[in-house]
């Protein structure tokens, strides 16, 4: 009997049999797929991704790569993940066409990004892969398929499953008209591909990373019962420490109150804690009880800065005393290798690549800390990396932490991402902030459960702290008329906390003021984490001891970062910037009220930061309103009534930004991937005879978080060296997970135009880490001051020396 191989493991030789590979990779998803109900349709995509290997062709090809490694075969020159979409859109699409679509394309796309049902020229990719440019013997590979898998009848059944699940899937979107319906469900379908191809990536790559490691997969149960039985202890050791004052009292209330609702049903839900009234340990009382009582996986952070992540993440681990069961997630530092059709490979390439693939985190732990980018790169980027980890958001409770950060851009596609997890796949999302924005104010908007906090605003009153002073004159400060300024406030106060809002004129007042008799400090996303961890630490030890400082920031010192200064001074801004500037201040109620300024700075440019500049008008239209009526938004500045109003106008300004613009093809993201989708429906509709009409791969293509394809680069900060001299010394590295973790805390992110000017400059190096590339700055490149020196600064100190 012939043997069709599915992977050769280059260490022994050992082959994994096809039949073995399929049908194990088909469990894993059938278990992803039943979390939402639909073991059958995940089970399917798996069940046929490899059906391509069957082939003479690919048979020769894989023995061939494994035993002459230094002229391997041309990578493509064989095509095997075709046959498994192509043999379901033959036998299965008239009869099924929406499920069978989503699986197929899962199928044709597991070695790259889900294809186009029609691009902006009117093609179809998708299409396209029904008539391979090379000629495949699909007669003979069916034929393997079921001598070896199962029967025909069998497959039927299998599939008559999976469109009924399908359908149960879909059948709560059905509206009142056949119109209406389709309008409801597009997103819902587009969203439900990219799960399918999240499962049958992690199914696929799961078995794959078993048989190359030689074990088998971990069933763990989450601890969630002694994690917070370990928080409940720690809390009441904290409250026995704590210093009774009314804040202490309500931040206990609070979190009562959270603990107690946690056994409602599943749903999107708003935190909305006062600054500094103890949200993270609140939210975490109510995710791990309400994960007990509704059997959930996991619990993910979502925050807008990595600096927080490490601040949070270390929290949680000491309270719930534990160290493997909280994952930090950043920046992918080691960029995925785009691996096309015609690129030639050595086998040892391209086990590296399923090495690199495979160590790639999954998000396949209890508790997860990541960020805002992270999250939506996993559903809109189309990196496998990314989307592989989209299933593991089901069954889940999500806490986005300072949820006013999604970017204006991303709103429309956060919200149908919030909708989609929690109405189809059993998760329950938290929204925490201090400042809600809008969120159901939107065109598409997203559908609340409600807020967990009874009464918030008598809570907000009491939790009152500051008094606001704006500080607005014509012509605006300049750096040296703002650094009198704080010298003169430091003759009454021991400290003062600055935030600007570009790195520029934060490094400006810094230079200013950096020779005072105190311990100034400068903060910026130029620094790595760990650089950063170590200058908070430093801060809050000496702001502990009394002495004088000053910490002049950007932004990413307002959300979340527990510190507390006596002043704090804001640079003119959003209103939700100010909202989390101002819990910097007498954050735990030291003193009855302290003052935070909001001032106009003169050499600010905010040219490309437009988020920032329509956020400060809508702030100059409230002001302008309470300088002539006092008695406006209840006589507060930071009140709901001003907040909500602050969303509101700030959400019309920049309407037209909601959904995603994508000016190259003037279409909306949201357009192309959950609508019918303008280019299909205007010119080419009736061509394809197909139900989706997502443009997945073009979406994909255009989206980036943060408008910018930024490159980490990992920095010569502490540890940081050490991890690049393995990297420069090509030291064997056993634990590639761990490592690709470790180096996150030394990476900075960067934009295109920085890269090309540490480049010119030759301040970053290039190395090849396996198939791919990471980039290394210079010791000259990185300042103990400012962090990546992306004009020059630090390196010509340094040769000026």
């Amino acid at each position: 009997m012939t043997l069709y191989i599915a992977h050769i493991r280059k260490k022994d030789g050992q082959v994994q049999p096809l039949s073995v590979h399929l049908n194990e990779s088909k469990e894993i998803a059938e278990d992803i797929g039943r979390k939402i109900s639909i073991p059958h349709v995940t089970g399917l995509a798996a069940w046929l991704h490899d059906m391509g290997k069957y082939s003479d062709d690919f048979q020769e090809y894989i023995l061939e790569a494994f035993h002459n490694p230094s002229e391997p075969p041309k990578r493509g020159s064989v095509n095997h993940s075709t046959a498994g979409g192509h043999f379901l859109m033959k036998q299965y699409h008239a009869k099924a066409k929406p499920m069978i679509e989503c699986v197929a394309n899962a199928i044709y796309s597991h070695h790259g990004q889900l294809l186009d049902m029609v691009d902006m020229e009117g093609e179809s990719p998708f299409a396209n892969r029904q008539t391979p440019k090379k000629p495949i013997d699909f007669e003979i590979i069916e034929e393997r398929f079921f001598n070896e898998i199962c029967t025909r009848e069998e497959l039927d059944a299998y599939i008559a499953q999976a469109n009924k699940e399908f359908m149960q899937f879909i059948q709560p979107y059905k509206e009142k008209t056949k119109q209406a319906t389709i309008q409801a469900i597009r997103p819902v379908i587009a969203l439900l591909t990219k799960f399918i191809f999240s499962a049958l990536l992690d199914a696929d790559r799961t078995n794959s990373r078993l048989f190359d490691e030689e074990t088998d997969i971990q069933d763990t149960t989450p601890p969630f019962a002694q994690f917070l039985q370990r928080l409940e202890e720690q809390l009441l050791d904290m409250q026995k420490k704590a210093i009774p004052n009314e804040i202490t009292k309500l931040r206990q209330q609070m979190s009562d109150t959270c603990l107690a609702k946690a056994s409602l049903p599943t749903g999107i839900y708003t935190l909305s804690i006062p600054t500094g009234g103890g949200k993270t340990l609140a939210s975490l009382r109510f995710a791990l009880q309400h994960a007990l009582h509704h059997q959930k996986e996991r619990i993910i952070y979502i925050v807008p800065y990595t600096t927080i992540i490490e601040q949070n993440a270390q929290t949680v681990r000491e309270l719930l005393q534990t160290t493997d069961q909280v994952l930090e997630h950043h920046s992918n530092v080691v960029n995925e290798p785009s691996l096309e059709e015609d690129s030639a490979l050595s086998y040892d390439e391209l086990e590296q690549h399923r090495k690199l693939a495979n160590a790639k985190d999954n998000w396949d732990i209890p508790i997860i800390f990541t960020t805002m980018v992270q999250y939506l790169d996993t559903f809109y980027s189309g990196k496998s990396r990314n989307e592989r980890r989209l299933h593991n958001l089901s069954n889940a409770i999500v806490i986005f932490d300072e949820v006013q950060s999604v970017p204006i851009s991303c709103i429309s596609l956060f919200n149908t991402t919030l909708n989609f997890l929690s109405k189809s796949c059993g998760t329950t999302v938290l929204l925490c902030t201090a400042t809600q924005p809008a969120l159901d104010y939107v065109k598409h908007n997203i559908k609340k459960a409600g807020e967990l906090i009874d009464n918030l605003p008598t809570i907000i009153k009491a939790f009152k702290r500051i008094e606001l002073v704006p500080l607005i004159k014509v012509g605006g400060w300049y750096t040296e008329d703002l650094g009198d300024f704080v010298r003169e406030k430091l003759n009454s106060i021991q400290n003062v906390l600055i935030i600007l809002n570009n790195r520029r004129v934060v490094k400006a007042l810094y230079e200013e003021l950096k020779y005072e008799d105190v311990h100034v400090y400068h903060l910026s996303t130029g620094m790595c984490v760990a650089h950063r961890k170590a200058i908070l630490q430093e801060m809050r030890e000496k702001l502990t001891e009394g002495e004088r400082v000053v910490c002049i920031s950007t932004q990413l010192i307002e959300a979340g970062v527990d510190i507390s200064f006596q002043c704090v001074i804001r640079s003119l801004a959003g209103l939700d910037a100010i909202a989390q500037a101002a819990g910097r201040c007498n954050r735990n109620g030291e003193v009855a009220l302290r003052e935070v300024y909001i001032m106009n700075h003169a050499e600010e440019s905010l040219k490309w930061l437009t988020t920032i500049e329509k956020g400060r008008a809508c702030t100059n239209l409230i002001l302008r309103d309470m300088e002539k009526d006092a008695t406006l938004y209840g006589g507060y500045l930071l009140s709901t009534e001003a907040l909500t109003y602050y969303f509101e106008a700030f959400y019309n300004r920049l309407a037209y930004s909601l959904d995603y613009p994508i000016k190259k093809i003037s279409q909306s993201m949201y357009d192309i991937l959950f609508t019918s989708n303008g280019v299909f429906s205007q010119e080419f509709k009736g061509t394809y005879p197909f139900w989706s009409r997502a443009s997945f791969k073009t979406a994909a293509q255009h989206f980036e978080v943060i408008e910018a394809n930024t490159r980490a680069i990992v920095v010569p900060y502490g540890k940081g060296k050490i991890y690049i001299n393995q990297l420069t010394g090509g030291d064997y590295i056993a634990d590639l997970a761990q490592f690709l973790k470790n180096i996150q805390q030394y990476s900075v992110n960067v934009f295109p135009y920085e890269f090309e000017w540490l480049c010119a400059n030759r301040l970053v190096e290039e190395v090849k880490f396996g198939v791919t590339k990471v980039y290394i700055a210079k010791q000259l490149a990185y300042d103990l001051s400012y962090g990546l020196s992306v004009e020059g600064e630090a390196a010509l100190d340094d040769l000026t020396l």
